[in-house]
């Protein structure tokens, strides 16, 4: 255990640091090829330093693991002692466009029976490293030292002044999440904000309640593996829902990456997952029941 928090920690230090030397340096932006089942998507350069650095971590740290990655090929393995999952940039898409807004990495660490070991998501730009640990959940400010725990928020009303977010930059995720939850939007508090981000970052951001919801259909499990155990850590819910209302706790499912879950719901408490899923069932009911 203490060996992969060295390893976590070391991996967020190091990629943080040659990913803003390559930003600076205008590399990292070449495109390399598409993403598995993912049409919208691109893998480029900056996407691998990430991958590259774990690799020679693990190697150097004589570690044994199966790390899974979101481009196809990338998975990193060496041994099936743990597993890992890993977003090696999470926000490639403003990086390509020129955007310095929005950068992370965030790698998760599961033992053999597939739970959470620890997860470590850095805020790249900021340099400030959101950390699960041995039942621990802090923020870590690599500029100035500083350690402090977080926890989630406390809204717990849909009509409050929340903060809802949900990938809304690509048309096929903003669609459909306005098509069901257009009325929610349009009904949300004057002063609640909609978060029109997401991604493996985005649990981070819950943990810590800066969001109180996070809504997305169709969201590749790549997306949820690396970051996710630090949002069920602090005591947020991360579920899977079917269209009648029932719903699952979301899990790692090793090998899995590439499949996508029909609606993921991940919430600061069961109360606005609660009233998230009954927007839903609502709105699909509305959408799909045959009336004569």
């Amino acid at each position: 255990m203490e060996k992969i928090k060295e390893v976590l920690i070391e991996y967020l230090t190091e990629t943080v640091k040659e990913v803003k030397k390559r930003a600076a340096q205008g590399r990292g932006r070449e495109i390399l090829g598409e993403v598995i089942n993912r049409p919208e998507d691109l893998e480029i350069g900056i996407d691998r330093v990430g991958e590259d650095i774990l690799e020679s971590l693990l190697k150097k740290n004589q570690l044994k693991a199966t790390i899974y990655s979101e481009p196809e090929g990338r998975d990193i393995e060496n041994g099936n002692d743990f597993y890992g999952a890993i977003d090696p940039f999470d926000g490639s898409a403003l990086f390509l466009k020129g955007f310095e807004h929005n950068w992370y990495t965030a790698l998760s660490f599961y033992d053999e029976e597939r739970k959470p070991i620890a997860t470590g998501i850095a805020d790249i730009l900021n340099e400030k490293f959101y950390i699960m640990e041995g039942g621990q959940v802090y923020l870590l400010d690599q500029k100035t030292g500083e350690k402090k725990d977080i926890s989630p928020s406390k809204r717990d009303k849909l009509t409050g002044p929340i903060v809802l977010a949900s990938y809304m930059m690509k048309p096929i995720y903003s669609t459909k999440f306005l098509e069901f939850f257009g009325d929610t939007v349009k009904s949300m508090h004057p002063k609640a904000l909609l978060y029109p981000q997401g991604g493996s970052f985005i649990y981070a951001f819950l943990a810590a309640g800066l969001v109180d919801a996070y809504v997305m259909f169709n969201e590749p499990r790549s997306e949820v593996d690396p970051g996710f155990p630090i949002a069920k850590a602090a005591g947020c819910q991360v579920v899977s829902v079917d269209s009648d209302g029932r719903f699952r706790d979301y899990e790692f499912l090793p090998g899995r990456q590439h499949d996508k879950v029909d609606l993921l719901i991940a919430s600061s408490n069961s109360q606005i997952r609660d009233q998230l899923i009954k927007e839903y069932v609502k709105k699909y009911d509305e959408k799909y029941s045959f009336r004569g």
